[in-house]
C-alpha cells in the first residue's frame, strides 16, 4: 500500500510541475508576467511612437512664430512678383492706401482673395503738412482726379487725387503747368513735413496711384512715430541746385525728361 500511496504523490507531484510549467508559459506568451508585461508595453509604446513620428513627418510643420514676425520676415525679402500674385485683382477696390503722417510715408496694400487689405504692394517717400493739424487724420476716400491741378499757393501739382475737401494727393509743386518747372528745393523736403497739408510724392510715384487706384478707394492717414515701412524705401538723392536738370523730377516717366540719361535719380 505505502508503494502505492508513494506512487500516487509522485504522480501527482509530476502532474503538479508540469501544471506550472504550462501556466508560466502562457502567462508570458500573453504578457501577464511582471517581465513580460514590461516588455509589451515597451514595445507598444515603441511603435506608437514609431507612427506619430512617421504620420507628423507627412503634416505641415506649424510654428509658433507670430503674424507680425511672420509678415516681417516676408518683408524683408519683398518680391513684387509674388505680392502680386496674392492681389485679387477683380475686387471693386484692389488697393488702400496708407499715409503715416508722423514718418512721411505711403504705403499701398492690395486686397487678398479672402477680401482684406492685408498685401504690402508699394510704399512711397512724401511730404505731408508742415504743421501736423494741416493734414487731417482719419479715413476719406479718393473722388477727383485731374492730370494737372493748380494750388492754394499758386503753384501747379502733376496727377493730383482729391481725397478731402481741398486735401489731395500730387506731385512736389511745379512753377507752372509744365514738366520742366519742378520747383527741386521743395522736392528735396521729401520724408519731412513741408506742405500746405497735402500729401506730396515724387511723380513716378503719384501717377502709379492715380493711374491705378480708382474712385472710392479708401485712404486712411494717421500718426505712428517710429513705424518702418513694410517695404524698404530707397534713400532720396536729393537734387543739387547745380545739377543741369535741376527743373525736372528724376522720377517723371516722360520721354524727354533729361535725367532718363543718369541712372543716379532713376529710383
Amino acid at each position: 500500500m505505502d508503494k502505492i500511496y508513494a506512487k500516487h504523490i509522485c504522480l501527482c507531484i509530476f502532474t503538479t510541475i508540469i501544471c506550472i510549467i504550462f501556466l508560466c508559459s502562457i502567462l508570458q506568451d500573453t504578457g501577464y508576467t511582471k517581465t513580460g508585461s514590461n516588455r509589451s508595453k515597451e514595445t507598444c509604446l515603441s511603435d506608437i511612437e514609431k507612427d506619430f513620428t512617421t504620420a507628423d513627418n507627412s503634416l505641415p510643420v506649424e510654428t509658433t512664430t507670430s503674424s507680425d514676425q511672420k509678415e516681417k520676415t516676408e518683408n524683408s525679402k519683398f518680391s513684387e512678383k509674388k505680392a502680386k500674385k496674392k492681389i485679387d485683382f477683380s475686387a471693386e477696390h484692389p488697393f488702400l492706401i496708407r499715409v503715416n503722417r508722423a514718418e512721411n510715408f505711403v504705403t499701398v496694400y492690395g486686397i487678398n482673395f479672402k477680401g482684406k487689405y492685408k498685401v504690402p504692394y508699394k510704399t512711397f517717400i512724401c511730404s505731408t503738412g508742415k504743421y501736423e493739424e494741416s493734414t487731417p487724420l482719419g479715413t476719406f476716400t479718393i473722388s477727383d482726379k485731374y492730370r494737372w491741378q493748380l494750388m492754394v499757393d499758386g503753384t501747379y501739382a502733376q496727377y493730383a487725387v482729391r481725397i478731402y475737401g481741398h486735401i489731395m494727393l500730387h506731385s512736389v509743386p511745379y512753377i507752372a503747368e509744365s514738366n520742366d518747372t519742378l520747383e527741386y528745393w521743395e522736392y528735396n523736403k521729401l520724408g519731412k513735413p513741408a506742405s500746405l497739408g497735402c500729401v506730396r510724392l515724387r511723380v513716378k510715384a503719384i501717377k502709379w496711384i492715380y493711374d491705378h487706384c480708382n474712385a472710392g478707394t479708401t485712404v486712411e492717414i494717421y500718426s505712428k512715430e517710429g513705424e518702418k515701412p513694410p517695404i524698404p524705401i530707397p534713400k532720396l538723392v536729393k537734387i543739387k541746385k547745380s545739377d543741369p536738370y535741376s527743373n525736372w523730377d528724376p522720377t517723371d516717366p516722360q520721354k524727354d525728361n533729361p535725367w532718363k540719361t543718369k541712372e543716379k535719380h532713376r529710383s
